[in-house]
């Protein structure tokens, strides 16, 4: 595990892999209507739009606190900068969609967006990762190739 302020951001790292953690306030009401929108727009099958980025081993959002704040956990592969543009660049509707009811929050291509980020990134007593150094894409080909020999080895055995 790495020093977060190593990289001049908050969160530690394991391998390539690093923790982000956020603990935002939300807008009054705004812990209901984001379950509704959450609950009417994603279902647990349907990861497309995280998948787009490639770089996301996990991710999960709670509310907590009476309903007054949104704690947003993920681990990611690579550089926070680049982590963050890529919400920025490759899901920027999903991301407002996500986090518009939160207090303060500027939407994603505020130029003040890493500010606010920072500004609610808790960094972690610790972290762990089963696997720090194999990236989302490793995992991805490696399942695959999984697939493919399992495909070969119950050939053989039919």
């Amino acid at each position: 595990m790495s020093n977060p302020q190593a990289s001049g951001r908050p969160g530690l790292k394991a391998g390539r892999s690093n923790e982000f953690t956020l603990i935002l306030p939300l807008k009054p009401g705004g812990a209901e209507r984001l379950r509704k929108k959450m609950g009417d727009t994603y279902k647990a099958q349907d990861q497309s739009d995280t998948d787009r980025i490639g770089t996301i081993h996990d991710m999960r959002f709670v509310i907590f606190d009476n309903d007054t704040r949104l704690f947003f956990a993920s681990t990611f592969d690579g550089d926070w900068d680049a982590y963050i543009n890529d919400f920025g660049t490759i899901i920027p509707d999903v991301i407002d969609f996500q986090f518009g009811e939160c207090e303060g929050y500027p939407g994603i291509h505020s130029p003040n967006i890493k500010d606010y980020i920072v500004k609610h990134q808790v960094t972690a007593t610790h972290f762990y990762s089963a696997y720090p150094n194999a990236s989302v894409r490793d995992v991805w080909k490696a399942l695959k190739i999984k697939g493919g020999i399992d495909v070969v080895l119950d050939e053989a055995t039919a």
